[in-house]
């Protein structure tokens, strides 16, 4: 955003400020509307306004399937605020643009259930074919229960969105599984053990753990691309530019139980790596693949993205 524009976002949102200062019995939701209707006025004034409130700044109509309430949306999406900051992104080349680029970030397009969605974002994917793009503002009440005053950073404010769909989605579950299958073909030649679920380990185990036992385990976590995103292992961190100071890369501790339900309740890891740990004894190297399900869920979990299946690498160091 330019100086001039920014200046004129300023001076709408003071304005306006100061009128609903006069009137105390307004609603924020009014304020909200006439700050959001000087800026499309500035900004965009030929945005097409939809009967929720939505604004429409631009669209390309896709070629492919056409995608409906009950189905996934596989996007790429820019979203920002009205001043042009942003809320969320999921290029890599903005990253790097604001110094946020991270070896360790998911830089794909990501999964969306449209049936969960917010109302503005359900609005905007529901319709679009595969290969379109819309570009849209929603207003903030039709993204949260409530809207606040605020026009910058808050969650009660509007923001824009851009969304380029990439592909329909029948089953975001059976999606991943083709991920893994054909990651699987590529790489290790493995069937599953169960839906969502691929192991294999070294052939020779030192010594077996015994019920109530607790080992210490090495780990690296990837994504399918082979980027990795965490390890306990110093000189893996550093190989893969995700090193920190601030962390020991002590390993970590896995309690073993005689059934892998007690395992699992037993243990504060994943799903998938618990049950990869149970399968394994002192001394052995394991590879565990899995979808989200047994993974970080359909929210995700800090930077990774939900719908997103995991690789790790895992050992477990020899007894003492």
């Amino acid at each position: 955003m330019n100086i001039l524009n920014k200046i004129l976002l300023a001076s709408a949102t003071a304005f306006l400020a100061f009128s609903c200062a006069e009137e105390k019995d307004e609603s924020s939701e009014s304020v909200q509307n006439r700050i959001l209707q000087a800026f499309v006025e500035t900004h965009y004034p030929d945005a097409r306004q939809t009967a929720s409130g939505l604004y429409i700044i631009d669209s390309i109509p896709g070629t492919g399937r056409v995608l409906d309430e009950d189905s996934y949306a596989l996007v790429d999406y820019t979203i920002t605020y009205l001043d042009g900051s942003y809320y969320s992104y999921t290029s890599d080349s903005i990253a790097r643009q604001l110094g946020e680029y991270t070896p360790s970030g998911y830089y794909h397009p990501r999964i969306l259930d449209v049936a969960e969605s917010n109302a503005g974002i359900k609005e905007i994917l529901t319709g679009m074919k595969e290969g379109g793009m819309v570009k849209a503002i929603i207003p903030a009440t039709l993204l949260d229960g409530e809207s606040g005053s605020e026009i910058i950073h808050s969650d009660g404010s509007s923001r824009i969105y851009e969304f380029y769909l990439r592909e329909v989605i029948g089953n975001a579950y059976a999606y991943q599984v083709q991920q893994l299958e054909d990651f699987s073909d590529k790489s290790y030649n493995l069937d599953s053990t169960e839906y969502g679920f691929y192991f294999t380990k070294n052939l020779y185990t030192i010594d077996s753990l015994q019920s109530g036992e607790s080992a210490d385990v090495r780990y690296v976590g990837k994504y399918l691309d082979g980027t990795v995103f965490d390890t306990n292992i110093e000189d893996t961190a550093k190989k893969y530019r995700i090193y920190s100071s601030s962390n020991e890369y002590d390993a970590i501790s896995f309690k073993y139980q005689d059934s892998e339900e007690e395992t699992l309740s037993a243990n504060s890891f994943v799903d998938g790596f618990t049950k990869a740990l149970w399968r394994m004894g002192y001394g052995d190297h394991g590879v565990a693949y899995f979808y989200s399900e047994l993974g970080y869920g359909d929210n995700g979990n800090s930077n990774i993205p939900g719908y997103v299946p995991l690789f790790f690498e895992l050992w477990i160091e020899e007894k003492d």
